[in-house]
This record gives C-alpha cells, structure tokens and sequence, in this order.
C-alpha cells in the first residue's frame, strides 16, 4: 500500500476514493480528426430562474419548454421560471486535425430553449458565459484557446479552477459531498504579484439519494446539451454529448449553486444568486464539436441518438 495511505487511513483512502477521474479517454478523435473532440468529465446544474430575467440577457424570444413531460421534468418545474443550466469540469485530450491540447478545465453558462429562428419550436443553446482554464493553475495556458474560440463565434473568458486538476474535489464525507468553483481572470498572477479574480460559479453537491427522488433524469441532460448553440457570427454550431461509453457513470446530483454578478463577482446581474436543492448530473461524455453552420441547418442535424 502506498505510504501515504498507511498513514492517513481509511479517511484518507475514501476521500482519493471519491474524487473525480478527470482523464477519461477521448474515443471520438480517430473517427472525426478534421472536428474538434474531447472527453469532458464535468458537472451540470439545472436552476430556475425568473423568466423576465432570463429574457433581459438573451436577445432572442424564449421557448417554454415542455415541463408535462414527465421524462425530464418529472416534478415539474416552478411557475414563471426557465431552465439556465451551468456546468463546471475538466476536458481531457483536446484534439482537432494536428491540433492536440492535454487538458483544460471548462464551465459554461447557457440558456436552452431559446427561439434564434423565431418559429416558436426549435430550441437552441444561448451561450452566457463561458470559461477555460489551464491544469494545475496556469491560468495563461487558456489563453490562447479563448482568443480563438471568441474569434470564432464562442466568447470564452479565462478563468481560475478549484480544483485546479479535476473535475470537483471531495469537501465532506457521511454524506460525501463536493465542490467545484470557478473565478474569471482579470489580472493574472504568473508568478507572485497581485490578480484580480471575481468569482463567477460555486457548485456544492451530493449524490442524489436516488433517481425517483432526483428532480431531474438524465435524459433531462441530453436533450439540453444537445441542443445547437448560437454563436456571435451569426452561425450556428453542434457540440454532441454521448454519454454512452462505459466509463460515464453518470450520477444524478443534488445540491447548490451560486452565480456571482458583477460587484461580487463576473455573471450578468440578472442571473447572480445562490439557489439551494437544486438537481444536477455528474458524467463524462464524449463531445464532438462540429463545424459552425446555418442555424437551420444545425438544429435539424442534431444526432438524435445523442438524446435519447
């Protein structure tokens, strides 16, 4: 046994037990080599938030989602809200073409069921915020890959990871419960001097006790991952989510999230606040980026097996 366990003990073994396996392997890479893939191990909130809030950072109408069906919403959802979903995580082997990054840590704020082509039908993933950070803390490996993702169409800040070498961090056990928090780099701190970092998300969460009691399934996930995203060019573009390898393990989560706004932190104001007993998911998926198209023409090529 390794010294380290002999020494801490049962307490010690449970708590490296419980962390998150960040390098799950990327699948996709051989068979697409001209598009963008990883395998992302990461952690989803879904939260309500008041509809005119929603509205007010979105500029495209909203689409009420379909909250009778039983098979993602299976309690309902709280009148006069609608679905932002955010997700903190870490990506592993990143590859497109010869292009080939290690890891990086991502989180995301989106708003699903928006209406980019006004037909009242077809839901789209709107992009709030979205973060990349680099592993162990080098927050100016990100750099880069946010310069092009925004000149591309994705607006990506850099941001500050904790952990800052995996997905979310064991924080207490009986429950075991976890962390995963994200802060947005301003100013950088490459060596000693001063940053600045306003925070942006806090996830803290346990294993939901079980899957009738979770507020949400996983096909819930799916279907709002899925969703093609909009971006700032006019285009549109899918990034496909399988949860279908073996190494998944998905697990339906239950916990909190705060969104810190501006003052406090760097999520728009309408959005920022803790909201408590929420339901999540914690899963690695394969993602498979696509190349930016048509709107329309994204929408009607999302893998249907991708949702089910």
């Amino acid at each position: 046994m390794h010294p380290i366990l002999r020494l801490c003990g049962f307490v010690t073994l449970f708590a490296v037990l419980a962390q998150a396996k960040p390098a799950c392997p990327n699948t996709l890479a051989f068979y697409n080599p001209n598009l963008r893939t990883t395998c992302y191990n990461a952690t989803w909130f879904i939260l309500p938030v008041p509809k005119s809030s929603v509205q007010a950072v979105v500029p495209y109408p909203l689409i009420t989602p379909p909250f009778s069906d039983k098979t993602l919403f299976p309690t309902g959802f709280p009148a006069n809200t609608h679905p932002v979903y955010v997700s903190i995580g870490y990506q592993n082997d990143i590859r497109m073409k010869s292009l080939q990054i290690p890891a990086l840590l991502g989180a995301n704020i989106y708003v699903p069921y928006t209406d980019r082509l006004r037909d009242g039908k077809t839901p789209f993933n709107y992009a709030v915020q979205n973060y990349i950070g680099g592993v162990d803390g080098k927050d100016l490996e990100a750099g880069v890959p946010a310069a092009v993702a925004t000149l591309t169409g994705t607006t990506v800040l850099v941001g500050f990871f904790a952990p800052n070498n995996d997905a979310y961090a064991p924080i207490a056990s009986n429950p075991s419960e976890f962390s995963a928090q994200v802060k947005q780099v301003i100013v950088p701190n490459p060596l000693s001097g001063p940053s600045v970092r306003p925070s942006a998300i806090d996830l803290d969460f346990i294993t939901a006790a079980s899957a009738s009691s979770a507020l949400y399934t996983e096909r819930t996930f799916r279907v709002f991952l899925n969703q093609a995203q909009i971006l700032t060019n006019l285009l549109c573009q899918r990034n496909t989510y399988y949860f279908n390898e073996t190494f998944a393990e998905p697990r339906l989560r239950s916990g909190n999230a705060t969104l810190y706004p501006p003052l406090a932190g760097s999520v728009p104001k309408e959005l920022g606040g803790r909201y408590v007993r929420q339901g999540g998911l914690s899963a690695s998926a394969e993602m498979l980026g696509s190349m930016p198209e048509g709107c329309r023409e994204a929408a009607a090529n999302v893998d249907p097996a991708a949702v089910m």
